[in-house]
């Protein structure tokens, strides 16, 4: 089937092309083709003033001859240029949602939100001073959020407020994100940097030696300015791709460089892939005061770790995770992906069952997404992806069975064409959530990216800022380092001489 949409003169091609494959997901979308298409939408703002705009949509189905029509006003507070942009956006989003429902009886679960972190929205409102009742209200009524989803907001705006009660103000600390981009195989579903071990071996010895410079000058701008580091997060590709001395070299330099670590509150590893867990680098992990470690199955059906290129099989993830837990560590968090090629509302159950049976100390629940560089993308055809009600079967019986294990949610955020219009949701154990996953999602402070492929986010009071990027490949990132800190402690210096008071 067609549908066609005719927008007269509003730039709203993307965003209404999106919304509406939410609801006819193996249709075409396409625009002023009237007389070829099934569904004939006409889009209009019908009003603007300085205060308000309002909306006006109309759906002509002409199989049936039946006609839809949504109207909606929406007030422009405060008044301003950027304010009537977006919310004349959200106006015509709220209108085709609307005749959209009105002709498929179906509603979408996150309504007309389109972020990839809808939790932004509701700590808005909290540090506004608005009230759980009108924050409820707005994002049923404004947003057409569904009630569930609304009740998930609310509960994870508590839970992190309650894990880091200065949430709204650790914009004057960092956190650091290390990327390793290195992997043992690509996964058909990543766009992470993730070279060859063939590229490691060819440029670890260049790569680290750049790190531990961009180490050494970032640390020294954090102690210049007394910065105080919230969490380091080690991640990739597959930090446990370095072999065990490289690890080692990776961490001295770290402690060495960066001060104050006796005060981070979370040092974290993504040690993602089980078929790099080994003895001697667990070894070197716990020496150096990691604290939090994901070990990630993704799933345990054999087949489907095959076909997205995993390097494992079920039974190593059940071998890894006890190495890692008989070493000690406290907080191990496991990933697992719903929407999986292949996967089906069974094969689901079966990797929750087998987590079940480890009992990691979180456990953060991924839906597929159709990342645009990523070979599930590129290749969707090859790929038999399952359909929107069954992942969205999927995700209710986890999250039921999450919290019936005790888990809570206590991160959410979402992807652009993710599967059945839903979201990433990370469970833990009672003071078992990560306090980096909290800062980078809720963006209430600067990360600062080291390493390859690794982006430095610059925030203040909330308010984006803008990104620097490191080099993805090795080579380029070895090349490029020094420039790019240069540009990364221009702005830092920027951002941090209003708030902070270099050491004499």
């Amino acid at each position: 089937m067609r549908i066609s949409i005719d927008l007269g003169n509003l730039n709203y091609q993307r965003e209404t092309s999106r919304l509406t494959r939410l609801f006819y997901e193996e249709d075409e979308v396409v625009f002023d083709q009237q007389e070829a298409a099934a569904i004939y939408i006409t889009l209009r703002l019908t009003g603007q003033g300085e205060n308000s705009v309002c909306a006006r949509a109309e759906l002509y189905d002409k199989q049936s001859g039946a006609r839809y029509v949504s109207e909606h006003r929406r007030s422009v507070t405060p008044p301003g240029e950027t304010a009537l942009k977006k919310r004349s956006k959200q106006a015509v989003l709220w209108v085709l949602h609307d005749v959209l429902e009105q002709l498929s009886g179906e509603h979408q679960p996150w309504g007309i939100l389109t972020g990839v972190r809808p939790m932004k929205v509701v700590h808005n409102m909290i540090e506004a001073g608005k009230s759980a009742a009108h924050i409820r209200s707005e994002l049923q009524e404004q947003y057409l959020i569904s009630p569930e989803r609304i009740d998930l907001l609310l509960e994870i705006a508590d839970v992190q407020l309650l894990t880091m009660p200065d949430l709204y103000q650790i914009d004057k600390q960092v956190s650091l994100y290390i990327g390793i981009p290195f992997c043992p195989t690509h996964c058909a579903y990543c766009t992470f940097p993730a070279y060859s071990m063939e590229d490691k071996a060819t440029y670890a010895p260049s790569f680290l030696d750049a790190l531990e410079r961009e180490f050494a000058r970032v640390g020294a701008f954090l102690h210049e300015y007394s910065i105080p580091v919230t969490s380091v997060y080690l991640g990739g590709g597959t930090p446990t791709s370095l072999q065990a001395p490289e690890l080692t070299r990776v961490f001295e330099a770290l402690y060495r460089h960066i001060p104050d670590a006796d005060k981070w509150r979370e040092f974290s590893v993504e040690a993602g892939r089980p078929d790099t867990i080994t003895p001697e680098r667990v070894e070197v992990m716990r020496k150096y005061g990691v604290n939090r470690i994901s070990v990630n199955p993704q799933t345990f059906k054999a087949e489907t770790l095959k076909t997205i290129g995993r390097g494992h099989t079920p039974n190593i993830v059940d071998k890894r995770f006890h190495l890692v837990k008989a070493a000690g560590f406290e907080n191990i968090n496991m990933d697992m992906i719903l929407g999986l090629p292949g996967e089906s509302v069974a094969d689901v159950r079966h990797t929750r069952d087998r987590i079940e049976a480890l009992m990691p100390d979180s456990v953060t629940v991924h839906t597929m997404s159709f990342k645009r560089t990523s070979d599930v993308t590129k290749e969707k055809d090859a790929y038999d992806i399952p359909h929107t009600q069954a992942v969205r079967q999927m995700m209710q019986e986890t999250s039921a069975w999450a919290r019936g294990l005790g888990y809570h949610p206590y991160y959410v955020y979402r992807q652009k064409d993710i599967l059945g219009n839903l979201e990433n949701v990370g469970y833990a154990q009672r003071g078992k959530d990560s306090i980096y996953n909290i800062a980078i999602m809720e963006e209430r402070q600067t990360i600062i990216g080291l390493g390859g492929g690794a982006s430095t986010k610059l925030y203040k009071k909330g308010e984006f800022l803008g990104h620097i990027y490191n080099a993805k490949e090795p080579k380029a990132y070895v090349d490029s380092v020094d420039h790019t800190t240069d540009k990364k402690l221009n702005k830092l210096r920027e951002l941090f001489t209003e708030t902070a008071m270099p050491r004499s």
